[in-house]
């Protein structure tokens, strides 16, 4: 009954953010649902934070239901997330801390984004293959996002120089099935011209980026054990339909959504918001369970969560 809750909730938290790609919040779900199993009650240094919403949500924490990200886009940039005005209203200072936590993002609006959330005790601006710490300095660490990754492998060197002797890792990353999965990556290479370059901008670098970290169960045993590590637990989920919905969904019309919310007076643009989560919800629901909860055994799952001991 639990998990059931925990699904329910996180899934209508998720959509209050990502409303305008409503399989984000899908993917949230599952993500928060395999890793909640995990021993969060120590203190641990998040990396990969992005703009902290997927923690903070994960952890139990809400948004009031105005709240609005894609206020804060630039629709000219390549990343339109990469952003931050806040004059838009990300602002929320009355959400409190929720873990002894330490954040780092390489992204400098990511940053800033995190801090006026205020989850976090300390948050840092650094790249993952540097980090600024001493050794030995954490018991955990939960490695998730890999936008602003350049070298997976340096990073979990990192990663086991910054633990305590015997310190743990959480860590997301997917299986090799997922290179067949890549809809808009596959469109791009069959197509010519502007169709070509259409597709290229749908993708944005996804394939790249989550294919370098796509590998079979025992390759990532070998990859791990090989940087210090040994692999104590792990959880998979998130079938091929699942990726395949996520990976296209509302990407072709995003940019015409924005604008069209964007044209309406805040308050009302807010209704329209309830609006829409209240037509979305039931069905997101509804293909979270047939399609991708982590219930669903498959040896064609796409995504891993792996509990790390340093060895």
């Amino acid at each position: 009954m639990s998990s059931f809750i925990f699904t329910v909730s996180r899934l209508w938290n998720y959509l209050n953010i990502y409303f305008l790609k409503p399989f984000d919040a899908v993917n949230g779900t599952l993500t928060a649902t395999l890793i909640r199993k995990f021993n969060w009650n120590i203190p641990y240094l998040e990396i990969g934070s992005g703009d902290g919403v997927f923690s903070y949500v994960m952890h139990g924490g809400k948004f009031p239901v105005w709240f609005d990200r894609y206020i804060d886009v630039n629709l000219k940039n390549k990343d339109i997330f990469d952003t931050h005005d806040l004059a838009n209203g990300f602002n929320l200072k009355k959400i409190k801390k929720i873990r002894n936590l330490c954040s780092v993002d390489s992204k400098e609006n990511h940053v800033k984004k995190i801090k006026e959330i205020g989850f976090a005790d300390k948050t840092i601006l650094s790249k993952y293959e540097n980090l600024p710490f001493k050794d030995e300095s954490f018991e955990s660490i939960f490695l998730y996002t890999p936008h602003g990754l350049h070298d997976y492998n340096k990073c979990v060197k990192e990663c086991n120089r910054a633990l305590t002797r015997k310190g743990y890792m959480i860590v997301l990353n997917y299986n090799k099935n997922i290179k067949n999965y890549f809809v808009c990556h596959k469109l791009y290479t069959k197509a010519k011209g502007t169709f070509k370059r259409y597709f290229k901008k749908l993708d944005n670098g996804r394939h790249d980026e989550i294919t370098n970290l796509s590998k079979s169960l025992d390759e990532w045993r070998l990859f791990f054990r090989e940087r210090g590590f040994k692999i104590i637990k792990y959880y998979e989920g998130l079938s091929p339909i699942a990726w395949i919905f996520y990976d296209i969904q509302t990407r072709p019309f995003l940019k015409p959504l924005i604008k069209f919310f964007n044209f309406f007076p805040k308050s009302f643009r807010t209704i329209l918001k309830v609006i829409w989560m209240l037509v979305w919800y039931p069905i997101l629901l509804g293909f979270y369970f047939f399609f991708s909860n982590t219930f669903i055994k498959s040896k064609k799952n796409c995504y891993y969560s792996f509990l790390l001991q340093k060895s």
